[in-house]
């Protein structure tokens, strides 16, 4: 019977813990603290008329050649002209991107900077875009874009057009030389009845 003071001690100790953080929980969960909770943080939210430079996303970019130069559109909030370097990561290797782009975008204005691509392959492709400063800071979140391969096309396209090219000009000759052909019988037929 000794013991069971202190047992009853331990007891009661572990059982004011338990209590304790059940309360708190409560606390912390009860509709009342989340109401407080979303004031708070809507004080505390940042302002979002602070200038900055990003990325306006765009469409969908279809690619039909083997190499071309994509766009991206860029917005300078600040008063004054800021100089960046545009950089490109693909999601797989379909395409490659030699290097980044170095643009000038003007104060309070957009610009579509230029970063030339390479297709090897034909698919769904997405980049992944970036601003740094010259020294390599990093300006903006990354960016995706969204990009169709098809650079076979233009070889197609290119093979079409010269057929269509060298049938018209074959129909042309033929019907040429039969008209030619016709008009020389004609004359030569008029030519023996005038005899």
């Amino acid at each position: 019977m000794a013991g069971s003071p202190v047992i009853f001690k331990e007891f009661f100790r572990k059982t004011a813990v338990v209590v304790a953080s059940a309360a708190l929980a409560a606390s912390i969960f009860s509709p009342s603290s989340a109401s407080a909770a979303s004031a708070l943080t809507s004080k505390s939210e940042l302002p979002t008329d602070i200038p900055s430079v990003r990325i306006v996303p765009g469409s969908v970019i279809n690619l039909v050649s083997s190499e071309s130069k994509v766009p991206v559109r860029i917005q300078n909030d600040f008063d004054t002209d800021v100089r960046v370097d545009v950089h490109m990561l693909p999601s797989n290797p379909r395409v490659t991107v030699p290097n980044a782009v170095e643009v000038v975008v003007p104060a309070n204005s957009g610009i579509n900077a230029q970063v030339p691509v390479k297709a090897i392959g034909n698919g769904k492709v997405f980049l992944i875009v970036w601003l740094t400063t010259f020294s390599g800071l990093r300006l903006t979140d990354n960016a995706h874009l969204q990009m169709n391969v098809n650079a076979g096309i233009e070889t197609a396209m290119l093979v079409v057009f010269a057929v269509l090219v060298v049938g018209l000009g074959s129909v042309g000759v033929l019907r040429t030389r039969r008209k030619l052909r016709h008009k020389s019988k004609v004359e030569a037929e008029q030519g023996v009845e005038l005899s």
